[in-house]
């Protein structure tokens, strides 16, 4: 465990307009997003961390790749578009830092440069987003039941580098608090749930996705403009499942050792189940959570499917 004068930068965390976010999130690039041009044929898939991004992404690629995952272009998935270029090896102390200083180039230049059509994936709120986003392009917004994400986030993030002890309990106290990197979950998911009815957004529920896979990258496909054969969709099914996904990015970081971001992919997949939550919290945590929740959604039409 590293105190903070031992720390690398990029490992630490930063105030952006009152939310938190690691140092690998360009401030510079969240201001530049309003401007950011659109193209009529991109795909955004936007979610709160650990709601399936890399799931949906992998769909969507699939999706324009007839259901063969060699012939995806990740060119402008391969990170968020709010980071840094993580196609290389972070430090995790000042002293490595120093002796080999990362590229804080902004992946959105990358994805600038990226050729169509892209798909660009983003953490970010909607107050973010490019202004003409749901007039000129594509989107996609993953929710998740706010149990599970905690469970996930907890299991992608506990053995990060920091400055001070992490555990479950403090993971879920700061979900509650809404210190956690990104903010608060349930303003998140309210600000886009407020807009589901637009034509150019398709909102859906990570867990609709799990009990009936078919249904939801039919759905995916159509609004995305790629409607699919009954053989591609199959294909694509079964690409997109946990499986295929961790044969597919393990072959990927394999065959490119030297980039980081191929290596990453695979510390994003996990089981994937829903009602995983049940196995972490005790009687006074999920008692908690509850009252916070029912906090947070009071007045509100959202029904979150937690089985």
């Amino acid at each position: 465990m590293a105190d903070d004068s031992e720390l690398a930068y990029v490992r630490r965390i930063h105030d952006y307009d009152g939310i938190n976010y690691g140092n690998l999130v360009l401030d510079s690039s969240i201001e530049a997003m309003r401007t950011f041009e659109v193209r009529p044929d991109d795909t955004w898939v936007i979610t709160y961390p650990k709601a399936g991004t890399h799931w949906m992404l992998e769909i969507v690629g699939l999706i324009l790749s007839d259901g063969y995952p060699e012939k995806i272009d990740r060119s402008s998935s391969s990170t968020l578009i709010e980071m840094i270029d993580l196609d290389q090896k972070l430090p995790d102390t000042k002293e490595e830092e120093e002796q080999n200083p990362p590229d804080m180039t902004p992946f959105m230049e990358k994805i600038k440069e990226a050729p169509s059509p892209r798909v660009i994936q983003t953490h970010l709120r909607l107050k973010y987003m490019p202004r003409d986003l749901l007039e000129k392009g594509k989107a996609i917004y993953v929710a998740r039941n706010p149990k599970d994400t905690a469970v996930s986030w907890y299991n992608f993030t506990k053995n990060y580098p920091r400055d001070i002890p992490f555990s479950w309990e403090k993971n879920i106290q700061q979900f509650v608090d809404g210190s956690i990197e990104y903010g608060p979950w349930a303003d998140h998911l309210k600000e886009f749930w407020e807009i589901r009815q637009e034509k150019n957004l398709l909102f859906v529920w990570y867990e609709d996705i799990l009990r009936d896979p078919v249904k939801h990258i039919r759905m995916v496909a159509d609004h995305i403009g790629r409607p699919l054969s009954d053989e591609v969709l199959q294909r694509v099914v079964e690409n997109s499942s946990l499986s295929s996904m961790l044969k597919t990015y393990k072959k990927k970081a394999d065959d490119h050792k030297e980039q980081q971001a191929e290596t990453l992919r695979l510390t994003f997949l996990f089981k994937g189940k829903k009602g995983k939550w049940k196995d972490y919290f005790t009687v006074a945590q999920h008692e908690m959570f509850e009252e916070w929740f029912q906090k947070e959604m009071e007045g509100s039409d959202i029904k979150v499917p937690f089985e």
